[in-house]
């Protein structure tokens, strides 16, 4: 008996000194590592930047995961949605393309389908997981890439399973992410590099995707939870896109104000404000309401956590349903009925204006509503370039410009077609009329031809 003790505690010594509990046997490392590892593929997309004020094409390192036979890859939105090539290298060092099947900027998922008309094999399939029923304190595997590091594996706990983080947060593509999702927080090194790879439990299923990392703190990594990517792949899978519900509503944590608005603990929903034009202002909902029930489904937010499955919630109804709110107004209690609309584009299409020395891109409903914006004509300027006619006419990102030497823009198709025809009359002098904070202004560019290598396209 006492032998057989020591012997454990020397065979186990090692991974505790590794910082793996002393449950975790390495076989069940190995067996987990062995499970999803030949699943594993390295991306290195090539994708267009337009922050700078010009077209600019780099590559790019990030993972991905084979959930499907026919070569179906989940990633990260930020490493393939907006990628104009898409290599990818599978675990036996065959390289192959890939191309994108579609993406969802709000939970930052991806799929794309890899070109195996050469490949022989079959291919391996990750097994998806239940993050529901992940525990604070699992032992989990990372894998990707990171800092390029091809098929890198990293072990840690779950340190929370439901960690929030504000919508306010953006992608590099400029997009939101995170109104409808909690994240897998781990201190398993994750890495720039491993986006879009699998966090994996010890039975060798996938709970989540590796999906961002923190430079302000160590053994701090996050992973999209697997059961909301189920749900987004199906989508892609079904549409091609993820179609949501919208009514223009936003919610803050009740917390410490449960008792100004008399509300009892774990009870309702606190509307913060209305979008302008929204589903929810025709419907008379008011910042300061408290939302009660929906469809006669109670529902409440005391913390931030809880928020994101309130707009799940109405995300998750077909476009053009009715609701119905109950509500408490000061000591009153209404019922009112919202028709939802479809969530649209976050982002538009992008355009290199080279005479100029700037991009553009085209404003969608959404972004009229976040740079509060009274319509969606116009377009929005993205980046301006250094030493450009732009720059120098005072051009600045987040300018909104509405008309070109009095040509009104409607939005980016008449904006390209009327800098287009300009450039081909060989017209040197641009008066701009842009929106800048709410204010007019007036931008005067002077393009050196002689010196323009631009080609209209």
């Amino acid at each position: 008996m006492y032998r057989l003790v020591l012997i454990t505690c020397v065979l186990s010594a090692p991974l505790v000194a590794a910082g793996i509990p002393s449950a975790v046997s390495q076989d069940q490392i190995y067996f987990a590592r062995d499970k999803v590892l030949p699943a594993l593929v390295h991306i290195q997309p090539v994708i267009q930047n337009y922050n700078t004020g010009e077209l600019e094409k780099k590559a790019v390192v990030g993972s991905g995961v084979v959930f499907h036979s026919d070569g179906y890859v989940v990633t990260n939105y930020h490493v393939a949605g907006r990628a104009d090539r898409i290599i990818c290298t599978l675990p036996n060092k065959e390289i192959v393309d890939a191309k994108l099947v579609g993406g969802d900027p709000p939970t930052d998922i991806a799929v794309i389908k890899l070109d195996l008309k050469d490949h022989k094999d079959s291919i391996p399939v990750a097994e998806f997981g239940d993050s529901d029923s992940i525990q604070v304190g699992q032992f989990v595997l990372a894998m990707g890439s990171p800092l390029a590091l091809s098929r890198s594996v990293s072990g840690g706990i779950i340190s929370t399973r439901d960690r929030y983080f504000s919508p306010d947060v953006r992608l590099p593509s400029g997009e939101r992410t995170g109104e409808f999702n909690l994240w897998i927080q781990t201190d398993a090194a994750i890495n720039p590099g491993n986006s879009g790879g699998p966090l994996v439990d010890l039975s060798g299923r996938v709970i989540g995707i590796n999906s961002r990392a923190t430079f302000l703190a160590n053994n701090l990594g996050y992973a999209i939870p697997i059961n909301i990517v189920k749900e987004v792949v199906h989508a892609i899978m079904s549409d091609g896109k993820v179609t949501r519900s919208w009514i223009g509503v936003h919610c803050q944590a009740l917390s410490e104000l449960e008792d100004y608005f008399g509300m009892a603990r774990d009870a309702g929903v606190l509307v913060s404000s209305i979008d302008p034009g929204s589903p929810a202002e025709a419907a008379a909902l008011q910042a300061g309401d408290v939302i009660l029930s929906v469809d006669g489904t109670p529902v409440s937010a005391r913390f931030v956590e809880e928020v994101p499955a309130f707009y799940n919630l109405i995300a998750r109804h077909r476009p053009g349903s009715v609701m119905r709110f109950s509500i408490q107004r000061g000591d009153r209690r209404l019922t009112l009925k919202v028709t939802t609309k479809e969530l649209g584009e976050l982002q538009g299409e992008d355009f290199e204006c080279r005479d100029w020395g700037c991009t553009v891109k085209a404003i969608t409903r959404q972004m009229q509503l976040e740079n509060q914006l009274s319509d969606t004509s116009g377009v929005f300027v993205v980046g301006v370039k250094r030493a450009s006619a732009a720059e120098d006419g005072g051009l600045r990102p987040g300018d909104v410009v509405d008309l070109i030497n009095g040509t009104p823009i409607a939005g980016l198709g008449q904006f390209v077609e009327t800098y287009n025809g300009f450039a081909n009359s060989k017209v040197k002098r641009f008066l701009l009329t842009t929106k800048r904070g709410g204010s007019t202004r007036f931008v005067f560019l002077k393009v050196d031809r002689n010196e323009s290598e631009a080609t209209v396209e």
